[in-house]
Formats: C-alpha cells, structure tokens, sequence
C-alpha cells in the first residue's frame, strides 16, 4: 500500500524520493520503520537496516531525515493525534520553526497508517518554492499570532488562543461542547 501510496504522490508533486529531505513516517512499530523506508523509496528492497545502521536516517546522512520529532513512539502514539502532529512538524521544519532539530529543505513528506488498512502520504512544499531558514524564537513570535514558538515550546491552550482559531461566522458552543471546561480543569 506504501509503495503504491508513494508513487501517486511523488507522481503528482513532481518529485522523486531523493528531493525528500525530511519524513515523519508512522513508526509504530521499529520494524514498520524498516518496511516504509523501503515502501516510500527511500532504500533499496532489504536494505533499509543498513540505512539505519550507517546513520542515513539521521542528520547529516545520506538519506532523508526520518522522524525528527521523534516518531509516533516517542508520544505515546496517540490515535487520532498522529496525523496531526506530523502536519505540525512538517509545517514547522518548512517554516524554519524547528531550531535545533530543523533539517534544510524544501520538500518533506508526511506517511500515516490508519486502521482498516488505509495509507495516507502528503508532499508538503513550501508555498514561496524556497529553502526553510532557521528562525529564532523571537522571530517566530513577531511573524506569528504566537505568543511562543509551538515548535520549540509546549503550553497549554488557553481560551484566548481558541478564540484566535475559532471562526467568527460559523461558530457553534454547542460543538464545542465542554471542551474549554475540561481543558480548564487540566490546568
């Protein structure tokens, strides 16, 4: 499913696995990790474990870096959040966000498995066609509605930072439910 995934999107964004720079790939397990690298194009069939063993996989190797947020495992896996967290730190290393784990590129790749059987790959590029620059913290705030670079910091959401995302037209309390008392209550 992977390599069929794969070719799709490479075929449609106009690249080829080598313009990959950077990957968040759905490490749920290590040996999965092994499969995709090879299922993406990243290595050669049966080859995978010698790109994890020379470092390829890592900063300054010769493959993509894989997983620079650490992978599926490093969070606990949650279900749901996966794909979304992937978008994030894409998002995060196109924009230069991502400081001291940023990886130079201009093209990164998002692979996620659902359940059921269903693989999602999404090519990301920056808008501009441009490399990502690293940018400091300080930067990111004053380019940003961000009181704080979410790529480098966690905080809790407060209920000023949903009311900047939440739509003024089609706004519904009633969706959003006890959703602020409960993040309330966390806090």
């Amino acid at each position: 499913m992977t390599k069929r995934a794969a070719a799709a999107a490479y075929k449609e964004a106009g690249i080829t696995p080598k313009d990959v720079k950077v990957c968040e790939l759905h490490d749920c397990f290590s040996a999965n990790e092994l499969i995709l690298l090879e299922g993406l194009g990243f290595s050669e069939k049966g080859k995978a474990h010698e790109m994890v063993r020379n470092g390829d996989i890592t900063y300054g190797g010769k493959g993509p870096v894989i997983n620079p947020s650490g992978g599926l495992i490093s969070k606990g896996h949650p279900l749901g959040a996966t794909g979304l967290a992937q978008c994030c730190e894409l998002t995060w290393q196109l924009r230069g966000w991502a400081n001291t784990r940023l990886v130079d590129t201009d093209v990164a790749l998002q692979h996620n498995l659902g359940l059921g059987g269903c693989v999602v790959i999404n090519v990301y590029k920056r808008a501009d066609g441009q490399k990502n620059r690293e940018l400091t913290d300080e930067e990111v705030i004053r380019s940003s509605s961000w009181s704080y670079n979410p790529a480098t910091q966690a905080r809790f959401v407060t209920t000023e930072d949903g009311e900047k995302v939440r739509s003024k037209k089609y706004r519904s309390d009633y969706a959003l439910g006890d959703t602020l008392q409960k993040i309330q209550s966390r806090l």
